[in-house]
């Protein structure tokens, strides 16, 4: 803590005054260097939080998505389906892996074709 007695300063020399004055010029500046050296600090530090805190929540989020998913896909009332059954009707939605079929002769061969 600076030293709050008064001074009469009407004592000193001009010299003496004048290295005062540089003194505590110099102490200003270097209070200013480290301010700013700690604000670059902790922008930093708070810059790492940030990024961990954000990865964190992308995670839970992905987790979340996966809980909706099961829960969208789940019948309620009845028994979940597996994970390939919850796949496939995902894909058949999204019209992934769709063969058409124009006749039945057609599906035949493609369900003889599927079994092998």
């Amino acid at each position: 803590m600076p030293n709050t007695t008064n001074k009469d300063y009407t004592k000193y020399s001009q010299r003496q005054l004048f290295n005062l004055m540089n003194k505590k010029e110099q102490e200003i500046e270097k209070l200013k260097r480290d301010r700013a050296y700690l604000e670059k600090k902790m922008a930093k530090e708070l810059e790492k939080k940030d990024k961990g805190f954000t990865i964190k929540l992308e995670e839970l989020n992905k987790i979340l998505q996966e809980i909706n998913k099961r829960a969208n896909d789940c019948c309620f009332g009845h028994e979940t389906p597996n994970i390939e059954t919850q796949q496939a009707m995902r894909d058949a939605l999204n019209g992934v892996n769709l063969t058409q079929i124009d006749s039945l002769d057609d599906l035949t061969n493609e369900l003889k074709r599927e079994k092998r």
